[in-house]
């Protein structure tokens, strides 16, 4: 399944660097990301990958799927 979150509390490319390895860690596919959001193929539970957003400090609200 194909899921968009909506990210906030990035502010460089390193943040971006941290959220893409965090969600690849967690099992998801990281097919496009931006300081605002994401595009990610994940298999189960979407709160999985929120979680783990919010563990290494941003913030993250599903925004849509397919």
């Amino acid at each position: 399944m194909k899921v968009r979150l909506e990210l906030s509390g990035l502010s460089c490319g390193g943040c971006i660097g941290v959220v893409k390895a965090t969600l690849e860690n967690a099992g998801a596919k990281v097919e496009k990301i931006t300081l605002k959001e994401v595009e990610i193929e994940i298999e189960g539970d979407v709160e999985k990958y929120l979680k783990a957003i919010k563990e290494v400090g941003y913030d993250a609200k599903l925004k849509g799927k397919s």
